[in-house]
């Protein structure tokens, strides 16, 4: 089941449970233990990265208002009614979103208010410049710089990632230091072309520590 499938059913799950309003701050351990309750089989089959992505949306959720909680979940059940090609791509759009750093959401968001002040005729024009773009172009604007950058490493060191792995990827080759990513392309180099994908499966498997201890221990 994939991730953002995963998100739905805690919020869901926590929308069950809410008895009372969140407490101001952080949530406290009990009520994200009680939220992610559900699904403890499952959280220990996945991989650290998917399950620290996981618990961050529960931490999200426990976080709302009680008001945008009800939003929330009005919102889930418009998601329900999409066709599957329209949930893909709001899928993609909110993978890339969650990918952004703050400098690069605050910019996108000041754009977007500079370009809903632009004329019509205007803004007509840079859509029809966007358009004009290759699929592959238009895509990497959904990124932010860093982003980018783990996108054409991963290029480079993986070019045949499994699209159910590909943000998984590009989240773990953004996290590395310039050292490790040093250290990454040495370990590749050493192994057999059919052995790398396995190493970049090991490394996702990982989490900070271990996948810096592996990298350490790389000559």
């Amino acid at each position: 089941m994939k991730v953002a499938a995963l998100c739905v059913l805690v919020l869901l799950a926590g929308a069950a449970s809410a008895q009372a309003p969140a407490p101001a701050g952080a949530p406290d351990a009990a009520a994200l233990r009680q939220t992610l309750a559900p699904f403890d089989t499952l959280l220990a089959g996945l991989p650290p990265v998917l399950r620290e992505r996981l618990e961050l949306h529960a931490r999200a959720w426990l976080a709302l208002s009680p008001e945008a909680q009800a939003r929330l979940r009005l919102d889930l059940t418009a998601w329900d009614d999409l066709a599957p090609q329209e949930k893909l791509a709001l899928r993609e759009r909110f993978d890339a979103w969650e990918h952004l750093d703050e400098p690069t959401r605050g910019a996108v968001l000041q754009a977007e208010a500079r370009l809903a002040q632009m004329p019509a005729e205007t803004r007509a024009g840079w859509r029809a410049r966007f358009d004009a773009l290759s699929p592959e172009q238009r895509q990497r604007y959904r990124f932010d710089p860093p982003t980018r950058a783990a996108m054409d490493l991963a290029g480079q060191l993986f070019p045949f990632v499994p699209a159910e792995e590909h943000a998984d990827t590009l989240a773990l080759l953004r996290a590395l230091t310039p050292a490790q990513v040093d250290a990454l392309r040495r370990e590749l180099r050493r192994l057999p072309p059919n052995r790398r994908d396995a190493f970049r499966v090991r490394l996702l498997e990982q989490d900070a520590q271990g996948r810096a201890a592996l990298l350490d221990a790389a000559p």
